[in-house]
């Protein structure tokens, strides 16, 4: 988990959010931690804060971009050493399993690497939302921004960091000779569904880690349960007769319609409609507690 900027970052932060918000000085004046609002107010200052923060695209692109550049700041290849230990990983779990499943390694190669890298970004992501909100403690108490900020900063972090993963698998549809055409723009909406379901998830882990700090190990030990029972390294196929559970993993769904587009195929609508069902729980879970609790995350911190 990344912690807060160092202290030669406060200054590049203080300089781009006193530009941003001389652009929309409504947020200021919507994002002050107010307890006793009603319902309908606390609504709609929530609503403030997520819209208003995507609008800071700028502020937080640049935050996430510093973030990988600090992080691995004086390594020669940087984020490429990920990469080539997902490579490594890859080849080597194909390999193996190719044999133990008695499936094609063409057709198996595919599947496994972006199944690997797919879940990387989820289970990347919903590690750091633990500390979406304990990593910024030192800018949230000193800068007044909305905090849907620091959500998104992580977010851009994250796919910043899955771009570097991309020529792996692109290698490996060289290597496989995968058929893709215009079919693998149907990605792209799997893409949006994928950022759009895990905002909520990111406010809702953030808020509740900062608020019971006994959570996070939990969260950690259940996505390590998770990547077991979801099809990422097995085929839903080895399910046979029970293939219908595998329908029921949200995990599953929004790998899937990610998934399958970039193999030359069409996600199944079942999974679609899951992962819009996943969306929707999510939002309808986290947006009330997020507006009912939102002037309390900096006392929790």
């Amino acid at each position: 988990m990344l912690r807060c900027p160092s202290p030669g970052w406060v200054p590049l932060i203080v300089r781009h959010c006193q530009m941003y918000m001389g652009k929309h000085p409504a947020i200021l004046s919507e994002q002050s931690p107010v307890r006793s609002l009603s319902g309908k107010s606390r609504l709609r200052v929530a609503v403030s804060d997520l819209v208003q923060g995507a609008r800071l695209w700028g502020l937080w692109g640049l935050m996430a971009w510093f973030d990988i550049k600090q992080k691995y700041r004086g390594s020669l290849l940087g984020p490429f050493w990920i990469t080539i230990s997902t490579a490594v990983m890859v080849a080597s779990i194909g390999t193996v399993y190719s044999h133990i499943f008695a499936i094609d390694m063409q057709s198996y190669l595919p599947f496994l690497s972006l199944g690997i890298l797919i879940w990387g970004l989820i289970s990347g992501m919903i590690t750091e939302f633990c500390g979406v909100f304990l990593g910024n403690e030192s800018v949230i108490k000193q800068i007044r921004m909305p905090f849907s900020v620091h959500v998104y900063r992580l977010i851009a972090r994250n796919f910043i960091i899955f771009a570097h993963h991309i020529p792996v698998y692109i290698a490996v549809a060289l290597y496989c000779q995968v058929e893709l055409g215009w079919d693998a723009l149907l990605a792209l909406p799997g893409v949006v569904m994928l950022v759009f379901t895990t905002i909520p998830v990111a406010v809702f882990l953030g808020m509740i880690c900062a608020r019971f700090r006994d959570v996070a190990p939990i969260v950690q030990s259940l996505l390590q349960l998770l990547f077991f029972v979801t099809p990422i390294i097995w085929r839903p196929e080895a399910l046979k007769e029970n293939l219908s559970w595998a329908y029921l993993n949200p995990f599953y769904a929004l790998i899937e319609i990610v998934r399958a587009p970039l193999m030359g195929q069409l996600p199944p609508a079942a999974l679609w409609s899951m992962a819009l069902g996943t969306a929707a729980v999510s939002w309808l879970v986290a947006f009330p507690f997020f507006a009912r609790f939102r002037a309390r995350i900096a006392y929790w911190l």
